[in-house]
């Protein structure tokens, strides 16, 4: 989307302006002036059409090689990144941006192109969001919270935080992701571009849009309808801030939703006029993706308006023209109004498998979420977590130098294991435990336990039993976050301090890391018939106290133990 060039009250340039500016691109000019030409049809604040945008960014981007720009080359890149993704390219945005973001990472480009590569995060992030490849899309979200937490603008940090929520909208979390752009909306004022708060506000429409479709039919009515109003009232937030911004995209996806949103409440005339006139946007603009949810949406208002036939045959031609291009949210819309629409017309078979499809669409949905989360060990947590992550990076870094120093210099270190021991765990809970509580924040303490670790001693050796140890440690650090607590504790017995995270999230970690533990192939470490597993007791602040925490995951440890080992057993508060 635009990046609002244009301040309130100054011209931005039309439509006619746009196309003349597109097409002024004398081939027999100077390669200079010819540059020049291409990257004004390119910006992507000024196009119009986008073919046209792609194609002078293409050129731009060579010429600008071709001539030794850096700076050019790198900015008609990702500019061309932008492009790519409103017209549903996605794929070719994440092929793309492998080789221009190392561009904008050069010393000479840093400040100069801050904006741009902030810019290209975002879109990365979108990008791996719509092809489900979650590791790219954290990975250029959690960037872009580090450069904006360096700038520290709230206009900078709502784009980090949008681009966040989408993340965890799309990994299956949309209450996380509506809070985190609530909260962040609250600490921003009016010196915030209206484009960055148009974006947020919008996706605040959107993601109550999919909450309203995980509760509908689901829930009483009263608590679908309170998300169908919430995203409404921020739709027309986004709708409001419109005439200040040069951004077609969101201005076709801001009369989307709203349409959407019209329609589930019931009101039809006003949501026919607003789907019909956001779809003729999309098709002029070249929104390809933009213009397939429209018509799923339309699909809906032909079913609700009695017309089950002419909504049956749109979206079985919709579906033919998506076919495998489909983002997998609109396949399941069609396939879903196809199936209300066969209902209407008394074809059961047709309707069953329509609605077999839609269930298939969205196991395949719910596997790739839980298989990314897996994957990269991503929980609600990282969501509660983000934002304090971002207020604290600068600190933290100071923070972390001072820390290394004096772990470093005192005896807080496990000579066997290299984690930390007791005094590193008093001191390192001094510091996290008031934190949290002065910022309302969660905490989890785990106490683990090697199953039966006397018989492996007994049975392989004290050396082998201190290689266990070893790699037992390292599989702790593998999974676990760089700012968790990791302390042998005596023995066979070790700690993990998880800042931020709820023992209901911290239960998911610990399962997951018990689960691990058992599956490692030890007999290749210790010898054949070699086993090792984990029992674990958790506990969570409140209260923000050590001992209280210690005593109470202790005795959830006793219970694991006495319940048949390998297991986890949750401590009282």
């Amino acid at each position: 989307a635009g990046r609002g060039r244009y301040p309130r009250g100054e011209q931005q340039p039309s439509d006619a302006v746009n196309a003349a500016q597109s097409q002024a691109l004398p081939l027999a000019a100077a390669p200079a002036d010819r540059l020049r030409a291409l990257l004004a049809a390119a910006d992507p604040v000024r196009v119009v059409q986008l073919a046209d945008g792609c194609e002078a960014a293409r050129d731009a981007m060579a010429l600008a090689g071709q001539l030794g720009r850096a700076h050019d080359q790198a900015q008609a890149g990702a500019w061309l990144c932008t492009l790519l993704l409103r017209r549903g390219r996605y794929a070719d945005v994440l092929g793309l941006a492998r080789s221009v973001l190392p561009m904008l990472a050069a010393p000479a480009l840093l400040h100069p192109l801050a904006a741009d590569r902030q810019e290209l995060l975002r879109v990365v992030t979108l990008a791996g969001c719509e092809t489900g490849d979650f590791d790219i899309a954290l990975d250029a979200a959690h960037e872009l919270v580090r450069l904006t937490a360096e700038v520290g603008e709230g206009g900078p940090n709502l784009s980090a935080a949008f681009a966040l929520a989408v993340c965890f909208e799309r990994l299956g979390d949309s209450w996380q992701a509506i809070r985190l752009l609530q909260q962040t909306l609250r600490t921003v004022d009016g010196s915030v571009p209206a484009n960055l708060r148009m974006r947020a506000f919008n996706g605040l429409c959107a993601i109550s849009i999919g909450v309203y479709h995980r509760l509908v039919g689901a829930v009483p009515e009263s608590e679908a309808r309170a998300a169908l109003d919430a995203g409404y009232a921020a739709g027309q937030q986004a709708r409001d801030l419109m005439p200040q911004v040069v951004d077609p995209v969101s201005e076709v996806a801001i009369l989307g939703n709203l349409g959407e949103l019209l329609l589930y409440r019931g009101e039809h005339a006003e949501s026919d006029a607003l789907l019909r006139a956001s779809l003729d946007l999309a098709r002029v603009r070249g929104l390809t993706a933009h213009g397939w949810r429209i018509q799923a949406s339309i699909g809906g208002w032909l079913v609700a308006a009695g017309q089950p036939a002419a909504a049956l045959a749109a979206m079985c031609d919709l579906l033919h023209t998506m076919g495998d291009d489909a983002p997998q949210q609109t396949a399941v819309r069609a396939n879903h109004v196809a199936y209300l629409a066969c209902r209407g017309l008394a074809q059961p078979v047709e309707a069953l498998a329509f609605f077999e499809r839609v269930e298939r669409l969205e196991r395949s949905r719910t596997i790739t979420q839980l298989r990314a989360q897996s994957a990269l060990f991503v929980t609600r947590a990282e969501a509660q977590h983000a934002q304090w992550q971002a207020e604290q990076a600068r600190l933290d870094a100071c923070l972390q130098r001072d820390r290394a120093a004096e772990y470093a210099a005192s005896a807080e270190r496990d000579p066997l294991t290299g984690l930390g021991n007791r005094r590193h765990l008093d001191r390192r809970c001094a510091e996290l435990l008031p934190m949290a509580w002065q910022a309302g924040q969660p905490l989890a303490l785990a106490l683990l336990d090697i199953d039966h670790f006397k018989a492996i001693n007994d049975r392989f050796g004290h050396a082998v039993g201190d290689r266990v140890l070893v790699v037992l440690a390292q599989l702790l650090r593998e999974n676990t976050r760089t700012g968790d607590v990791l302390v042998r504790h005596g023995g066979e017995e070790f700690v993990i301090v998880l800042p931020g995270m709820s023992p209901e999230l911290s239960t998911e970690v610990c399962e997951r890391l018990r689960e691990r533990v058992a599956a490692y192939p030890w007999a290749g470490l210790c010898g054949a018939g070699a086993a090792l597993t984990l029992s674990i007791g958790l506990s969570g602040a409140p209260p923000h106290d050590l001992s209280a925490l210690l005593l109470s995951a202790d005795q959830a440890l006793y219970q694991a133990k006495h319940g048949g080992r390998n297991r986890l057993c949750v401590g009282l508060p």
